[in-house]
């Protein structure tokens, strides 16, 4: 989904809308009202976005995309300084590294420095625990590729999603797995449902941790 950066307002009967424009099956999104921002919780329009990804075994991880996309504009909006990028290549990363996949499905960046990796795949597969650990092996993955070229101080967090069901973790770059378990890192194990209510508690004080630490770091570099 390609959202300009300065977008010109677009209006149904005076109120403002958000164009869906990536679907792949054939199940047309239109156009959906956005009003303000519930307070504590998500937009309607990522509400309306996630109440038609319904197909849980869905072997098509595309089509959550969008949903991911939104999620994560709103807690890392550019107006705050942050950009999203699709698709985002790993450093000096090819496809002849084995099992590893060098681009991320969306990086958030601060500047040319990733703060989340997230990796989207498709739900179909999540109840198979074997099918699990293979997607949060991924992340983790990416988390160990990328962490070498990070040159803030602030934690690289790291996600996992399977469709809407997802996990996340954050630690210092400068740490390495196994200093992560003797020194802690902050996780969230499987979730089943982005935006529940529950999701959103976790998430919001998750990112503020990340968000606290890219805030003091640009105040230092005042």
């Amino acid at each position: 989904m390609h959202i300009p950066e300065h977008p010109a307002p677009l209006t149904l009967a005076g109120a403002p809308v958000v164009h869906i424009v990536r679907d792949f099956r054939g199940d047309a999104l239109g156009e959906i009202d956005s009003p303000a921002p519930p307070a504590g919780r998500y937009p309607e329009v990522i509400l309306e976005v996630a109440a038609r990804l319904t197909d849980d075994n869905s072997p098509y991880p595309q089509q959550f995309f969008d949903l991911w996309e939104l999620v994560l504009q709103h807690w890392f909006p550019d107006s705050e300084g942050y950009r999203i990028q699709e698709r985002w290549s790993i450093p000096y990363l090819d496809g002849d590294n084995i099992g590893t996949d060098p681009d991320v499905t969306f990086a958030v960046l601060q500047g040319d420095s990733p703060v989340v990796l997230l990796q989207v795949s498709a739900p179909r597969d999540f109840h198979n625990q074997h099918m699990r650990a293979v997607a949060e092996a991924l992340s983790s993955g990416h988390f160990d590729h990328v962490a070498p070229y990070c040159n803030d101080a602030f934690p690289l967090c790291a996600m996992a999603a399977m469709g809407k069901k997802w996990m996340a973790f954050h630690r210092s770059p400068n740490l390495t797995a196994y200093e992560a378990q003797s020194l802690g890192e902050e996780r969230i194990d499987w979730m089943e449902d982005i935006v529940s209510e529950p999701s959103y508690e976790m998430i919001e004080r998750f990112f503020a941790t990340v968000k606290e630490a890219v805030r003091a770091l640009r105040i230092n570099d005042l």
